[in-house]
């Protein structure tokens, strides 16, 4: 039986097994972690409408490239993904493990814009080791995919 998520204007099913992590109190309710099993993480984030994708994504690139050896990115196109979509896949290397991490930004669905009219896009990241990613690809889609379907 999946489990549920409610909230910032979003219902989201995801496998029972992952751990919704609690929020500190200065990271707000506008967001949440999702934590796999085998130890990567699923995070949403809203973003105001101020904030350019090109920025938050230099951010991000910067921030990984800065902590990470062998850091590699790449703009990628997903299926089903709007055509103001923007998805990035960066690897790096961690404790000798190859890591990807894919950034989605998307456009907040109205029912979240409804909640929180300042929220203009929603952050997206998918990480974990290599192996548990291919494992777990099928169900981050499938979670992108409600979030479209909003």
């Amino acid at each position: 039986m999946p489990a549920t998520f409610e909230g910032f204007g979003l219902k989201l099913l995801y496998p029972d097994n992952w751990t919704l992590t609690p929020r500190a109190d200065d990271e707000g309710d506008q967001g949440l972690t999702l934590e796999l099993p085998s130890g990567g993480f699923l995070s949403i984030e809203t973003l105001p409408i101020t904030r350019g994708d090109d920025e938050i994504l230099s951010e991000i690139d910067e921030m990984l490239r800065e902590q990470y050896q062998d850091f590699e990115s790449e703009e990628v196109q997903l299926d089903g993904a709007d055509e103001d979509e923007r998805a990035v896949d960066m690897t790096f290397c961690h404790l000798d493990l190859v890591v990807l991490s894919r950034v989605v930004l998307l456009d907040a669905p109205q029912s979240t814009r409804d909640q929180m009219p300042i929220a203009g896009r929603l952050l997206i990241q998918f990480q974990a080791e290599s192996r548990d990613f291919d494992a777990n690809e099928m169900v981050f889609a499938a979670l992108l995919k409600q979030i479209r379907d909003t």
